[in-house]
């Protein structure tokens, strides 16, 4: 049971500490009050911790120095709250299980995903009384047409829904979404913001936001947090100045000219030869009937520069897919690399994917946390594996191994990642770094950064973008973020269906 006229969490010179004689998360006491008439989002290099804080983890000194009023004082606060981070906790399968019909045991339709929260979500209620909860989510979520839909075929804005859902089994009276928008286009964004914004007060809810995205206009109130605690909370007038800051500290982020000459250092120089790299000529995709890509014409030149884009669902990873050989209709003389027409017999995906380096969320999910970073950066030298590589034969004779591990340790010192630490123990932006490093360290002919920098600090993705900007090659981007994409000079952009693709000079686009 709870009080709707008392305030939901009031921190009074509060401590928080991961244990209590451990050192404190933040070095500044906390003093903040949230009613349950206010609408929060939090905001800052440190929201996370925060959010974590308000669903009752850490121990807070002294220990009523945290409360939660509206709750009954035997009612355990997280028991009653839900924190969405979305993270994937599903390893999605091998990317064909996208297209066909081949399954992996963790391939299960969205009814199936949902379900499983049901027992200990709604523990005390009778078998009828759970699946009432299951109707009421699933419709109130608008998820009823997508419960047959195998969960990797699952748009990013379908799954965000999907994850807010399985958030909200456990009947939670408070609900904590951190980075809800991250990767999505703004149809979706939009739509997933209004749906947040109408379930208070059952639950009441609360959303972590980068520094850059835009407050819905349903927030009534703001918390700015940074390394050394809450800054500002209030309204949105009393916080628009710590607001403006946080903008202006990460466009002003300074960062060293020197790294560009350390960069050209790192990577030897673009290959010449052959002006096409890609060439896909009128080619249609469809899955049982239904058209994802239609008569696609599309010619990528060396050293060319695209943004990919379109809608979330509209065949962006269909697209990938078709140039690294993970679709099942891959095969096809339509499509061809480096003038070499795509045919059984005369390549094969180890060959097609030695010259393109990858990273995207699929690999991040799947990705063995118990290799360290140096070993992480390493597998970008190997094909189909995220095994390190035994020999310098991985990357066709052109490096050795003590050149190998030469380059690994440059970009590590580059990009300010411990080469010793495991990849379960980076923080997300340093396991992103990580990736990208995998990516780019064979110095591959192509480069596919898909949603590559979403998820990093400020500093990181604008020394991801410098890399990028002075390296010669070849990048394929998929972001929705502008500021999260490197420079592009040309873009196709994806409708789906029937619809046929547009593309252009970035210059004279609108993202």
């Amino acid at each position: 049971m709870t009080n709707p006229k008392k305030p939901l969490v009031i921190f009074q010179n509060c401590i928080l500490r991961p244990q209590h004689f451990a050192k404190e998360i933040f070095p500044n006491p906390t003093t903040l009050t949230i009613l349950p008439t206010q609408k929060w989002a939090i905001t800052g290099t440190h929201k996370t911790r925060f959010l974590e804080a308000l669903a009752g983890r850490y121990t807070a000194v002294p220990a009523e120095s945290r409360s939660y009023p509206f709750l009954e004082k035997s009612v355990w606060p997280a028991s009653v709250t839900s924190l969405v981070t979305f993270a994937t906790d599903i390893k999605p399968a091998y990317l064909s299980a996208r297209y066909e019909s081949y399954r992996e045991p963790e391939d299960v339709d969205l009814a199936t995903f949902l379900k499983k929260s049901l027992g200990s979500a709604t523990d005390g209620k009778s078998p009828e009384e759970q699946m009432q909860v299951y109707e009421s989510v699933v419709k109130r979520l608008g998820l009823e047409p997508l419960l047959s839909q195998w969960i990797v075929t699952l748009s990013n804005g379908q799954m965000r829904r999907a994850r807010i859902a399985r958030g909200l089994l456990s009947s939670p009276k408070m609900l904590l979404a951190d980075e809800p928008f991250l990767g999505l286009d703004p149809v979706s964004t939009s739509t997933l913001s209004q749906l947040l914004g109408e379930l208070a007060p059952a639950p009441q809810v609360i959303l972590g936001l980068r520094a850059h995205e835009p407050v819905p206009d349903w927030v009534s109130h703001v918390a700015v947090i940074d390394e050394s605690g809450l800054i500002k909370g209030g309204t949105r007038d009393e916080v628009r100045a710590n607001l403006q800051g946080l903008l202006d500290r990460r466009t002003s982020i300074f960062i060293d000219r020197s790294y560009n000459f350390k960069a050209a250092k790192l990577l030897p120089r673009i290959r010449t030869g052959i002006d096409s790299i890609i060439d896909i000529d009128y080619i249609t995709i469809a899955y049982k009937g239904n058209v994802v890509l239609k008569n696609l014409k599309w010619t990528v030149r060396r050293g060319e520069r695209w943004h990919l884009r379109g809608n979330n669902g509209t065949g962006k990873s269909t697209l990938l897919s078709m140039i690294t050989a993970d679709h099942p209709q891959s095969w096809n003389s339509k499509i061809r690399l480096f003038n070499e027409p795509r045919k059984v017999g005369r390549q094969n995906y180890f060959s097609i994917n030695k010259d393109i380096g990858h990273a995207s969320p699929e690999i991040h999910a799947i990705f063995p946390s118990t290799l360290t970073a140096f070993q992480t950066v390493s597998t970008g030298f190997t094909v189909g594996s995220f095994l390190p590589p035994s020999s310098a034969s991985h990357v066709a004779g052109i490096l050795n191994k003590e050149e190998q591990n030469k380059r690994i340790h440059g970009l590590l010192e580059y990009f300010n990642v411990n080469p010793e630490t495991l990849f379960s123990d980076l923080t997300l932006n340093d396991q992103k770094l990580a990736l990208f490093m995998r990516a780019i360290v064979k110095n591959p002919e192509i480069l596919i950064l898909d949603e590559a920098f979403s998820g990093m600090n400020d500093e990181s993705i604008f020394r991801c973008k410098q890399f990028v900007d002075g390296w010669g090659g070849t990048v394929i981007a998929i972001g929705h973020v502008e500021d999260e994409i490197p420079i592009c000079g040309k873009y196709i952009r994806l409708h789906g269906g029937e619809n046929l693709a547009e593309q252009g000079d970035v210059e004279n686009s609108v993202l």
